[in-house]
């Protein structure tokens, strides 16, 4: 099996060796805007640098592509490559409105071809298995659930919404995966550290279940958590028989290129996810982990909380 990469930024560099690592030969090449970025990124990693979509798009060995562009353009060219009966993986946040998932979804439907987030924190081993007690009940009754981020991001690249839509979105997949929908939202959020002071660079949500679990999301790209033991990314669940906690930060190597690229459970998750992907997915007909209904549900909630900075006050869901 072949795949293919529309878009080849950062992220992909990361999904490009998770590749190398399940085998030498899968990475067929990829597409980029920036034909120059394209030459260099195959130079470096192998694979042919297409010219255009279509040409990747028309490649018979190609079964797969990655899509890994601005999230602007997810929706063109997921559609695009379901269209040409490609299966994809898609990379978050899927699209920019909630409907364009539930397009795509109608059309992986009718072709009989998967179409996967790429929400890779959830395929981490330590995210599966304490899912696993908790759906095995050895936790007891769920009460509330942990997700925080702290890591500081340069102040120049604040924009309004990039928080919330680059960084939250990986919080409110993590709280489906565990917990599932909730039925109300409230969110806040401060600006410290950008540039841009329109730019929330700390935000909260805090999700309510109709049962009485708390969600409490936290993400900030202000500060690093210099501490002993860090909250650079923080998971913990609290059940009336038992807690789960999920730390990053257990093995960490090099100078970072970016902020977190030196931390091996980040890169991990890129392998774990690609390996989910293609081996159960497409190999074996598996159902993702973490499938278009519930990035459906993740747009419909961090539009919930944005609603919420707005009005300032606690908003009902309405996944319909």
């Amino acid at each position: 099996m072949k795949m293919g990469i529309i878009g080849l930024g950062h992220v992909a560099e990361l999904h490009v060796q998770a590749l190398k690592q399940i085998g030498p030969d899968i990475f067929a090449g990829g597409w980029n805007r920036s034909s120059f970025r394209a030459e260099e990124f195959c130079a470096r990693f192998g694979g042919i640098a297409y010219a255009n979509i279509d040409d990747l798009l028309g490649d018979k060995e190609v079964a797969a592509v990655l899509v890994a562009t601005s999230t602007a353009s997810h929706f063109e060219f997921a559609k695009k490559a379901l269209e040409a009966g490609k299966h994809v993986l898609l990379e978050k946040p899927l699209c920019e409105r909630p409907a364009q998932i539930r397009e795509l979804a109608r059309i992986a439907d009718a072709k009989s071809l998967v179409c996967m987030p790429s929400h890779n924190y959830i395929y981490a081993e330590t995210m599966r298995r304490l899912h696993a007690h908790i759906e095995g009940g050895r936790l007891g009754k769920v009460v509330n659930f942990w997700a925080i981020y702290n890591k500081r991001h340069d102040a120049s690249i604040g924009a309004p919404d990039l928080t919330m839509r680059e960084l939250m979105i990986h919080h409110v997949y993590c709280m489906l995966f565990f917990l599932g929908r909730p039925a109300h939202v409230y969110a806040t959020g401060t600006s410290v550290h950008f540039e841009d002071a329109s730019a929330h660079d700390q935000l909260m949500i805090t999700a309510e279940y109709a049962d009485g679990k708390i969600a409490n999301l936290w993400g900030s790209f202000s500060a690093d958590d210099r501490s002993r033991e860090p909250w650079s990314c923080y998971f913990k669940i609290i059940g009336m028989e038992g807690t789960g906690v999920i730390p990053w930060d257990v093995t960490k190597f090099g100078e970072p290129e970016l902020p977190f690229w030196d931390d091996a459970t980040y890169w991990d998750s890129f392998l774990q996810v690609q390996t989910y992907f293609l081996n159960e997915c497409l190999g074996k007909g598996q159902q993702p982990l973490s499938n278009l209904d519930d990035a459906y549900d993740a747009a419909v909630i961090l539009d919930a909380a944005r609603q919420s900075l707005v009005d300032k006050r606690r908003i009902e869901i309405d996944f319909n």
